[in-house]
């Protein structure tokens, strides 16, 4: 262990110094993130505003950006400062998007109300209509050939043999196709259960 540490006296010269370089450090990153601020704010607020669709949730995600860069050492080197700025920005936005999804919604205080209801039989019917209007965006979010596999299969009621034939595709690929259909459409009711 070296000495330099243990035996040597701290003036406080020195301390007032390093203070100094830490205050001088504080102020360049404060100009850098002004001078990007200046530099991206419209071009972030823009991409921002194009994802969320809510201006006020925009400035508030570009708020955040600028609020997460003045938290990173070291943003003096970034050399493509742009698109740092990006990248952050967009992590914030699916950050919040996912949030928005997990939130139920209620376009009435009626619906809201229904779900509220003290009837077992008529929450459970709610529900069961809720599920079914998952289901159906699922499925129309589906790619078309996964789509008609599905509804060949399983609203036709349809083998795989036959809806392979009906598709001109091979079974293995009917197979993929609705392995790719059920699974979305599972997630779906997964994350709306959530």
């Amino acid at each position: 262990m070296s000495s330099i540490f243990l035996d040597s006296p701290v003036s406080k010269e020195d301390v007032l110094h390093k203070a100094d370089i830490s205050d001088s450090r504080q102020s360049q990153k404060e100009q850098v993130i002004a001078r990007m601020y200046q530099e991206h704010r419209q071009n972030i607020l823009s991409h921002l505003l194009s994802m969320v669709k809510n201006r006020d949730i925009a400035e508030d995600l570009l708020q955040d950006t600028f609020v997460r860069l003045s938290n990173i050492p070291g943003i003096e080197v970034i050399r493509q400062p742009k698109s740092f700025l990006m990248k952050v920005a967009t992590n914030l936005a699916l950050d919040h998007l996912r949030q928005q999804q997990k939130k139920p919604v209620f376009e009435t205080d009626e619906a809201l109300e229904d779900l509220i209801s003290p009837e077992p039989e008529h929450l459970e019917e709610v529900i069961k209509t809720r599920h079914l209007e998952q289901l159906q965006w699922a499925i129309s979010q589906l790619p078309e050939r996964a789509k008609e596999a599905l509804v060949l299969a399983r609203l036709q009621e349809m083998t795989l043999k036959e809806v392979a034939k009906e598709m001109d595709v091979s079974q293995t690929m009917v197979e993929k196709h609705l392995k790719n259909a059920l699974q979305k459409c599972r997630s779906a009711l997964i994350t709306d259960l959530n």
